[in-house]
């Protein structure tokens, strides 16, 4: 009974240990964008918008299939939450997977699961990794695309889709 014990506080202890060196998925991605910012890695609307013109740059998005349904930049290429790492290989390499577009700026809602895979992007050798919310181009009155159609979504606007913007720009 006492061994038991024993074994028992060591694991308790030892999973304390562990414990402290945990970061809660808000506080990781808060420092991330922090540091983002800090070392000029937070993408400007003016960047994104350069990008997409741009040969040599990438602009994906790492939100799930319905949120990229709803809303997104056009231009950009979704390459989801379920390994974008992979996904990301589509857009960025030639036939012979070689690296033709060696700079991204990721994007989600806001920033958190983009400053997150940006971590991924540069250990994969890419050479300007930064990060942008979807928010801000929203906010900054850009317009975003929808997917949604009349069959699946018939509270929209009957047949006009396309490019959409935020209620306060229509002022």
């Amino acid at each position: 009974m006492k061994f038991s014990k024993i074994v028992l506080s060591m694991g308790l202890l030892a999973s304390s240990l562990f414990a402290n060196e945990f970061i809660n998925y808000d506080n990781l991605s808060k420092s991330l964008k922090d540091d983002a910012k800090k070392n000029g890695l937070y993408a400007t609307t003016d960047e994104v918008k350069m990008a997409l013109k741009e040969k040599d740059w990438a602009v994906v998005d790492v939100r799930t299939a319905e949120e990229w349904a709803g809303a997104f930049i056009k231009g950009s290429q979704r390459v989801g939450r379920q390994t974008p790492e992979v996904a990301i290989e589509n857009f960025v390499t030639d036939d012979d997977g070689k690296l033709i577009k060696d700079k991204i700026i990721v994007v989600c809602n806001s920033a958190a699961r983009a400053s997150i895979e940006a971590q991924t992007f540069r250990q994969m050798g890419f050479k300007t990794v930064k990060i942008y919310d979807l928010y801000s181009w929203i906010d900054e009155c850009n317009p975003v695309v929808t997917k949604y159609t009349v069959k699946n979504d018939r509270s929209g606007t009957g047949l006009n889709f396309g490019e959409y913007y935020a209620e306060h720009c229509k002022k």
